[in-house]
Formats: C-alpha cells, structure tokens, sequence
C-alpha cells in the first residue's frame, strides 16, 4: 500500500504468531481425552461383560439348583412308596442293611417325619417329609379353649382372644348370625372395599384366615403387631402358619410334631401343657445305647404312647394326640443348594395306599 510519496509498507496481520509448542499442547490435550473416553469405554464393556458372566453364573446354579430341588421331591416320593412296605416293629429284612432308602423310609412310616442330607455333584439337596398331622387342623378347632393355646404360643395378646376366635367361628359355620365379637358377611364383609362374603364354611389354605376379620399378617406370619409403637408386641416368627394346617386329622401326631405344635394342646384339668408337652418330647427322644448307636424311641402307637404317658391324661386328650404310624397327607421339602444359591420345592401330597396325588405345590428361592 502506498501512503503518500512514501515507500511501501508490507501489511502485518494482528493476530499473534502460533508457535509449534502450542499445537503440541493442544494434541496432548486431545489425546489425553481419547485415551480417557477410551479407558471409560473399556471399563464399561469390561463391568458390562463381567456382569454378564455373573448372571449368566447365577442362572446356571439356579438351574441346578432347582434340578437337585426336583431330585429331592422324586427321592422323597421314592420314600413314601417304599415306606408302604415297611413294618417298623418288626426286624429289619436280610439283605435291606444295603438298601440306602430302607432306613429313612422305616423311620417315615414309624415317627410321620424324615430329614436327609445328599450330595449330588457339585451341590446338595436338604430333603425333609412330615406328615401334616405334626401340625394343628385348623378346620378343627371348633372352640374356644382350642383356640386359647394356639393363640397364646404365638404372643398374640390374651385381650384380642375372644374377637379373634368368634370372629374365626363366624367365618366357618354354615349360618350368617354373628356373634357379640364375630363377623359376618351382611354386618362386616360387605362393608369392606372390596366388599366380599363370610366362607361358611372349611378353610381352602392357612392363607384365607387373612380374608378373616382381626387376623392380620403379623398374627398369620409372625411379626410387630404395631410396627409404629415404641415397644410393639412382636408374634412369633412363622405366626400361626407355622402351627396350623388345613389338612389331615384333629389329633396331632406326637412323633412328628415339633415342641411349639404340641404346646397348643388343650392344658386339660390340671392346666399341665407345657409339662405335657416335655415329657412327650423327652420320652420320644432316641437314646444312645453303650456303642453310641442311637435306638429308637418312637411311639408305636396309641396304647404304647398313653402306657408311657401317664401324665398325658387320656381322658382329657385322647381327642387330641395319636402316635398311629397311618397318615393320608404328608409335606415333602427339597431343597436344592448350588455354592450359595438355593433354590425351595414343598408340596403337600395324599397318599392313599401307595398312590400319591399333589394338593399343594411351591416353587420359591
């Protein structure tokens, strides 16, 4: 450009000169974030495909698991046929000593109840069958000092007692007048949202006490009866579902019956329950003979158990007990373990005369 007569002047740009350290810098920078959203990206497959194989780990035990599970209940089966041709008060046959299946199915068709451990493979199954005359038949407890000790076993307060069993009552017979502290369909059931009708008549599954006014989940279940108080009344774990039955007899199998069960049994005169029901446990428990062997202590049956017992009092409970080997519904547990995933099969099965049929089935963890 010329200014004037003067010499030209070459123009120079204002921007400042980029230098080569610069571009340096700014490539480093760039690399930097590269190498970093990589690192980022790999991670995330890296924890995505460890993930993976750590579901994929789960389901394979839980497959197995539930496998074994399945093995349990087939071998618990295999149990009940076999205990058919089984007379536990006579001498073992010759040649059974090497029958792994003859010992648990003697001591099934003696005492209603077996437990058995087995390893298969790289897991184990806990397998467990009791007759469902170890528990209490709800169906059949029809009065009020049936109820009391039922009730009282598991904590629930005395002062809910009479709501609760009037209310159970109400639910069970066959007509629709409610009791001073019952329920029934017109007065109560109906008022209710949803609104739904009294059974009249026998329980379908523990489970339906819930429909029935006053049973609550912590008195079915076991729990805090008021989880908001600062000292709630706590039920016992299992609640009454860990009592009660809706199949089977009225009289609860001393054998099979564990202590918590037998404590639900009327106190009788003397109002000697607790007793009753450590004695019976006492009595019934295998002793160990001079070569450490455990022998049978069973109950053979009504006469062998009441000759025994006096302190049962048969007059007062014979309505109550049996120790009669002969049962028609039995509860088969198998659990299935793969290292530390399990997986739980129960079902309730009738066996008449060596044909078993399923009323119940459940699948859970």
């Amino acid at each position: 450009m010329w200014v004037g007569g003067g010499t030209a002047v070459p123009h120079q740009s204002t921007n400042p000169p980029i230098h080569q350290s610069s571009i340096r810098g700014s490539a480093l920078i760039v690399v930097l974030w590269v190498i970093g959203l990589m690192g980022l990206l790999v991670g995330s497959f890296a924890f995505d495909a460890h993930l993976e194989s750590r579901i994929t780990s789960y389901y394979r035990k839980r497959t197995r698991a539930t496998a074994l599970a399945e093995s349990g209940i087939e071998v618990g089966k295999l149990l009940m046929l076999k205990m058919e041709k089984v007379d536990p008060k006579a001498e073992v046959p010759a040649g059974e000593d090497d029958d792994p299946w003859y010992a648990p199915a003697r001591q099934l068709e003696a005492t209603g109840a077996v437990h058995q451990e087995l390893a298969l493979g790289e897991g184990t199954v806990v397998l467990d069958i009791v007759t469902e005359q170890a528990l209490r038949s709800v169906n059949h407890l029809k009065k009020e000092e049936e109820w009391e000790p039922v009730l009282a076993v598991v904590g629930v307060p005395e002062e809910m007692w009479p709501e609760l069993i009037e209310a159970f009552l109400d639910w069970t017979d066959p007509d629709d007048e409610a009791r001073v502290d019952g329920a029934e369909t017109e007065d109560y059931y109906k008022t209710l949202d949803p609104p739904y009708r009294a059974r009249n008549g026998d329980l379908y599954s523990v489970d339906e006490l819930l429909s029935i006014k006053g049973f609550t989940r912590a008195i079915v279940y076991g729990g805090a009866l008021d989880p908001e108080s600062e000292d709630p009344v706590m039920i016992t774990a299992g609640g009454l579902s860990g009592l009660l039955t809706v199949f089977g007899d009225p009289k609860i199998n001393v054998n099979a019956a564990p202590y918590n069960v037998l404590l639900t049994l009327p106190s009788g005169a003397r109002n000697d329950g607790d007793l009753v029901a450590e004695d019976i446990v006492e009595e019934r428990a295998g002793t160990s003979n001079i070569y450490g062997v455990v022998e049978d202590n069973f109950f053979t049956g009504d006469a062998d158990m009441f000759g025994r017992m006096p302190s049962l009092n048969e007059a007062e409970r014979r309505d109550y007990v049996t120790a009669e080997p002969a049962s028609l519904y039995y509860r088969i547990t198998a659990r299935g373990r793969v290292n530390n995933v399990t997986r739980t099969i129960s079902c309730v099965v009738k066996n008449n005369g060596g044909t078993l049929s399923y009323l119940q089935w459940t699948e859970e963890e």
